[in-house]
């Protein structure tokens, strides 16, 4: 877990995985947004699969990956297209998958289809040498579905383990309380939902309940209300 008490600027924007992700995003503003993840040095820097080549040519030499959003927002691709664009992902560069389960099989019980696909995506990360993140949409699901969405990830060995895409119903606490209940086998966890509001505020709570990724548009913005945050407690 990360040491709130001292965590430097330089590690709590390690935190950040920024995604730019709307259907609308032109190339300017990828290209930029690259630009301010190799300033700030964060995690990874998301786009939808499109937006891949460039990313990994404006991110070159960079300690920054290169993520991927696969079957973004809903998760309804069948499995053998989702295989495939992960696959195109990484041979475009990605270094980094964040992959959205099925929901509806997950609710219907049909736990074979959502281990083959996450089982899927494991494999070909790991055997790319990228980092595997499978998505849960935790805020559509119920406590037991929670928790068996969670440990099936584990078991199937993903890196990371995320709330959800942050364009569906937003996780609450208890939900991520949940969720961290039941992660096992060295996986982390990672955030997406960040509400508006005490953006700040609600990132320190959540590395507090144990995320070690968020993910979020806003990384540049909080990073900087992080530095001014710690300037002014340093003053005290």
């Amino acid at each position: 877990m990360i040491d709130l008490k001292t965590m430097s600027v330089e590690r709590f924007a390690k935190v950040f995985d920024m995604a730019i992700l709307a259907p609308e995003t032109q190339e300017e503003a990828i290209r930029e947004g690259c630009r301010q993840a190799r300033e700030y040095n964060i995690a990874a820097f998301y786009t939808t699969p499109c937006w891949t080549s460039v990313v990994a040519e404006a991110l070159e030499g960079s300690d920054v990956k290169v993520g991927a959003a696969i079957s973004f927002p809903y998760g309804t691709l069948t499995s053998e297209m989702k295989m495939a664009e992960i696959d195109d992902a990484l041979k475009n560069g990605a270094t980094a998958i964040d992959m959205v389960i099925n929901i509806g099989a997950l609710k219907d019980g049909n736990i074979d289809l959502v281990k083959k696909e996450i089982q899927g995506q494991v494999e070909k990360c790991h055997n790319r040498n990228a980092l595997c993140k499978t998505i849960l949409e935790i805020g559509t699901l119920t406590d037991k579905e929670i928790a068996v969405a969670t440990r099936t990830a584990c078991e199937c060995g993903v890196d990371y383990v995320k709330t959800g895409t942050g364009a569906n119903i937003l996780p609450n606490e208890h939900q991520l309380q949940i969720m961290r209940d039941y992660m096992s086998d060295g996986a982390k966890m990672k955030f997406s939902g960040i509400p508006r509001q005490f953006q700040l505020a609600a990132c320190l709570r959540m590395i507090e309940l144990g995320v070690e990724l968020i993910g979020t548009r806003s990384a540049i913005q909080l990073i900087d209300q992080y530095k001014k945050y710690l300037a002014e407690k340093n003053k005290e």
